[in-house]
Parts: structure tokens; C-alpha cells; sequence
């Protein structure tokens, strides 16, 4: 990122259309006035220029020689600090000028630091961060420094949390976050980690706002900046937290309106705040990244943020990148012009990018694009236009992606199976949907979803009993959402019986829910006792299924439960040790 301000643009268009300096301008508390360079006509001033410069609000002064004696003017079209006066108010003058433009901040004599600071601050406003302003609005948006220092800071943030407009800039984040004004700090986060990053706020007035953070990177690699949006949910929190409680609720209870576009069922705290992330990001165009197991609802997610998008009305393009043979993967996404291949149809052929032009490109296992398809994806996504296979014309594309994947993209990119540069580029907005072993408290919810689905497809009259529910619950559910479907399809078509109870389900219910026989030699403890029972079960199943998350899988954990267990065994140093004298 360049450390200098350049105006590319005609300033009415930065100004007047992307509004970029409007909420710095108007409420700036120095005068701040803008003139072009070649005939000093003044172009904008704001508010508190007039005041500093006595100057009437029915007076408006066509050029800079309006203002200030000619002595005067033309020191500040050469960028020069003086101190001067107008109508005997002593004020000090500062300008910056900028391809054509003059920068003029003017400010009580007194008042030298602050003009320094303020003027700096906003011409080191980098032109990249136009677009996210053009984006969301300047409202909304907080600019912090690598050390966290707050440069820019909107007023709807100030409202939501009950300070003054001018609270924010010149704090740092985590004395705000300390302070309780807002808690947590996404942009104490993006610093600590690197990476985008997504969060429920509660401010010190109850408000609760949902922010996503992004880091800004020079060209070291280094963070420069953070640029985080907030959207207040209040509202949306407060309604969702009522739906939770009402977890007995049948599906139909809830308005028509709500079922056409929201299909997501859940009562789970961590899915009610992706379906809020989606509600803040469905209008935009920022590319999306979903990561979850297989059967998780990526794709309903990804058809979520479509039917919520402005683009809904527009093609919604699925592309399996794992179905595709890497033999015609190219021509399949890209398409290809008549000739340019041997079997390749008359007239040639638009790709799946192509036929998506317009509206959203869903790509699902994109960890499975091979390296060669990843970098012209890369180009696409950079360029947003792409060329046919065996064709020379540019088609420009206005495309919103999301990715989707359940393998982990970090290490695939450390394993040289994806290219990192196109990582960053797709993992905008990440979105993790969590496995529905996490999300217990959802599977009577979906159960009772589903059967209500297929008893009405297939015109059954039948009941699901709470013992059959109660066992479901109890068992780990590898293949997820989309397993619990299809285990409910087949007990509504399967069960002879009006009543669907546990005895009914298929027979790996029931030998997950036994548990292992126990020899017991001697007395002891019952905590140490239940202590070898844990290490011996933790031992078996990684011996038996290899890795840790087949492991906790099978044992209807979490993942970092059976890591954390291992290293307070010793099972870790047992495995080597056994390796280890197997080799010896």
C-alpha cells in the first residue's frame, strides 16, 4: 500500500459520488476547504471554515483570492504553513497539494497540534480504502493503525456506544475494550491474528452490533491497517434469542415469508450469529469463503446470502469443482470457442463463470481445483474478466463469489495443494459452520423439521416419539445435517408402524450407545478409575481410526478434547515410544 495520498479520480467523482470525504469534511472541527490548483476555485468548505473564518453562511466565495490576499494565496498553492489573519482573527493555515487539487485546513492559532494531526490523518486515508467507503458507507466504518490507534471513526459507531463524535480518534482499542465501551474490539483481534475476523460486540449501553474486521498489508507484508464495518442487530439478536427459546416450535409457526428465504433451522448460538453475519454481508459484493464437514448445509449458506443479495433475482451458477474431470475442468469453467479442440461443439461454448455473469458462482469443494485452474481462477477474480479457451476476446464479468470447502485451506495451502494467493483472495468473509455434534441442542429441531417435510411429501400419517429423538441426540451424527435427513427419509418410509420410536432406528444407533465392558481387578478410586477408563477409550480409538478427528468423531467429542486428553495421558509420547521401538 502506498504511504502517499494520490487523487486519480476528478475530485466531484471522490467527493459528490463516492462520498468518501463528506463525513471527514463536515465534521471536521478545523476548517477545511478544497480548491483546484489551476484557478484556486474553491470546490467544498465546510461548516467550521466559515466560522474560523468569519465568514457569513450566505457568502460564498467563488476562488481562494476571495478569501485571502494574493501574498496569501499564492503561498498556499505552493503547499506552504503560515500564520495569518482574516477580518483580525489570527488563524494558521496548512495546505496540501494534490494532482491539481489544494488541501487547506485552517484552524485557531492555538491550535497547532491538532490541525497537524487531523490534516496528516486524513490525507494518509489510503486511495485503496475508497472502494470500502463507496461500499458501506463511512458511517459505519472505524480505520485503526498497526498499534491499534483509532485514525477514522463513524458516527453511527459514537451513537451505538454512547460517546461524543470526537471519542474515538487518537484511542487505542484495547484501552476502549478495556474501558468496556465496546467489547470485543474486532480490530484487536485482525492485529493479534492476521487474519479477517467476525464478531458479536455489546457496547456499554446494551447495544449489540456485529462487526467484521479486515487487515490492510503494505508491501512488506505487514499490517498497515485495519478497516472494520459494524451493523447494529439489536433487534435481529433480540428476536433470534426469543426463537431459541422457543425450541419446541414447529417450523410452519413461523411466517411464510421467513421459510421462502430462510431455511436454516436452528436454536444454536454459534448458527444464529452466521445467520446474522450473512444478513450483514448479503447486500455486498465481498467474496465469501464457507468451511465446514461434509453434510453440514454449506451450500444452503451460500443460497442464503444469494436469496438475501441484490443479485437474487439474477443466475445462481453451482459449480462441483470436485466432479469436475481435470481433463475438461478448463472448458467447463471457462468455456471455449468453436475449433479450438477437437470434439469441441459449433459454435463454441459458454463457461459455467460466464453463464454466472450477473449474479453469484457458487464454488463448492474448490479445494479440489487443480493448481493450473486455480491460477486462471485467481486472474478472473483479480482481472474480473476472462478469456475462452482457444479465444482471444476479453469478457468482462460482474460476478459475486462464494467458495465453499471442507478440508482445511491453510494446510492445504502448506502442503502445496492450493495456491495461498488465492486463499486470500477467496477468505474475505469466512464463514465456519460448526458440525451438528457441536450443535446438539438443534437435532430435535431438525428431526422433527424433516419428518414433518416427508411425511407430507409422501402422504404419511405418523408421529416421531421423544425416545426416538432422545436417541438421536445421543449419537455423534459423522455425516451431519444431510446424514440426520436421510436417516429421517427412511424412517418415515420404512417404520410399518404409526409410531416411530427408538427401537426403530438403524442398528448403529444403538451399538454407539452401549458402552464398553469394564474388568475390574481391584478397588480404587472411582475419579482414577474413571480416569483409565477415559485414557484407555482416547488410546483405542485413535489407535483404531488413526487421527484425532475420526478419533473424537467416534467418541462423539470435540476434536481439541481428545488433543488435550492425549497430552495430559502422555498418550502423544506412549505412540512415539511404541513407534520408536518398533523401528529399533
Amino acid at each position: 500500500m502506498e504511504k502517499d495520498f494520490n487523487l486519480k479520480s476528478s475530485v466531484e467523482k471522490i467527493i459528490v459520488s463516492n462520498r468518501l470525504y463528506d463525513s471527514l469534511i463536515r465534521n471536521c472541527s478545523d476548517g477545511l476547504i478544497l480548491c483546484s490548483e489551476k484557478d484556486l476555485k474553491i470546490l467544498m468548505m465546510n461548516e467550521n471554515g466559515r466560522k474560523l473564518l468569519d465568514l457569513p453562511f450566505s457568502e460564498t466565495p467563488r476562488t481562494l483570492a476571495e478569501l485571502f490576499d494574493p501574498k496569501v494565496s499564492d503561498k498556499i498553492r505552493k503547499g506552504e504553513t503560515l500564520n495569518t489573519e482574516r477580518n483580525g482573527i489570527p488563524v494558521k493555515v496548512r495546505s496540501s497539494v494534490t494532482d491539481g487539487y489544494i488541501w487547506i485546513f485552517v484552524a485557531d492559532f492555538t491550535d497547532v497540534i491538532r490541525v497537524e494531526n487531523f490534516s496528516q490523518k486524513t490525507l494518509e486515508l489510503n486511495k485503496e480504502l475508497i472502494g470500502v467507503f463507496n461500499e458501506y458507507g463511512e458511517e459505519t466504518l472505524v480505520v485503526v493503525n498497526e498499534k491499534g490507534m483509532i485514525e477514522y471513526a463513524g458516527e453511527k459507531i459514537s451513537r451505538t456506544c454512547g460517546v461524543a463524535f470526537d471519542y474515538f480518534v487518537g484511542k487505542n482499542v484495547y484501552e476502549i475494550e478495556k474501558e468496556g465501551v465496546f467489547s470485543p474490539s474486532v480490530s484487536a483481534r485482525v492485529l493479534e491474528t492476521g487474519q479477517p475476523q467476525v464478531v458479536i460486540q455489546k457496547t456499554r449501553i446494551g447495544e449489540e452490533l456485529v462487526s467484521v474486521g479486515t487487515p490492510v498489508f503494505n508491501g512488506e507484508g505487514k499490517i498497515e491497517k485495519v478497516v472494520s464495518v459494524t451493523r447494529d442487530y439489536s433487534t435481529q439478536m433480540k428476536i433470534s434469542k426469543m426463537i431459541a427459546e422457543l425450541r419446541n416450535q414447529e417450523p410452519d409457526e413461523f411466517s411464510a415469508s421467513d421459510i421462502k428465504t430462510d431455511q436454516i433451522v436452528t436454536c444454536n448460538n454459534a448458527m444464529f450469529e452466521i445467520k446474522t453475519l450473512v444478513k450483514m454481508i448479503a447486500a455486498t459484493r465481498a467474496t465469501v469463503l464457507i468451511n465446514g464437514e461434509t453434510g453440514t448445509g454449506k451450500e444452503m449458506i451460500a443460497r442464503y446470502i444469494y436469496s438475501l443479495s441484490d443479485r437474487k433475482e439474477q443466475p445462481f451458477i453451482k459449480v462441483n469443482c470436485g466432479t469436475i474431470s481435470h481433463s475438461i475442468v478448463e472448458s467447463e469453467l471457462f468455456g471455449y470457442e468453436e475449433g479450438s479442440f477437437t470434439g469441441a461443439s459449433r459454435g463454441g461454448k459458454i463457461g459455467l463463470i460466464e453463464a454466472a455473469n450477473g449474479g453469484t458462482l457458487f464454488l463448492d469443494e474448490v479445494s479440489e481445483l487443480p493448481l493450473e485452474q486455480q491460477v486462471k481462477l485467481l486472474h478472473v477474480l483479480q482481472e474480473k474478466m476472462l478469456i475462452r479457451v482457444g479465444g482471444t476476446t476479453q469478457i468482462n464479468l460482474n460476478i459475486r463469489v462464494i467458495a465453499a470447502t471442507n478440508k482445511n485451506l491453510e494446510e492445504q495451502v502448506a502442503l502445496g495443494n492450493f495456491r495461498e494467493d488465492l486463499y486470500y483472495r477467496l477468505n474475505v468473509i469466512p464463514i465456519s459452520i460448526p458440525p451438528l455434534r457441536e450443535r446438539k441442542e438443534d437435532i430435535p429441531l431438525l428431526a422433527n423439521y424433516f419428518f414433518k417435510r416427508f411425511c407430507s411429501n409422501y402422504k404419511k400419517e405418523m408421529q416421531l416419539s421423544n425416545s426416538a429423538i432422545s436417541m438421536l441426540e445421543k449419537y455423534s451424527w459423522p455425516g451431519n445435517i444431510r446424514q440426520l435427513e436421510n436417516t429421517i427419509e427412511r424412517l418415515v418410509l420404512t417404520t410399518p408402524k404409526p409410531v416411530i420410536t427408538a427401537g426403530d432406528l438403524p442398528k448403529v444407533f444403538w451399538e454407539g450407545s452401549r458402552l464398553p465392558a469394564v474388568k475390574v481387578n481391584k478397588i480404587i478410586r472411582l475419579d482414577a478409575a474413571i480416569e483409565e477408563l477415559e485414557k484407555e477409550l482416547i488410546r483405542m480409538a485413535v489407535e483404531e481410526y488413526g487421527t484425532t478427528v475420526k478419533a473424537a468423531e467416534a467418541l462423539g467429542v470435540n476434536q481439541s478434547t481428545v488433543s488435550r486428553k492425549m497430552a495430559q495421558y502422555h498418550l502423544k509420547e506412549d505412540r512415539r515410544n511404541q513407534r520408536q521401538a518398533l523401528h529399533d
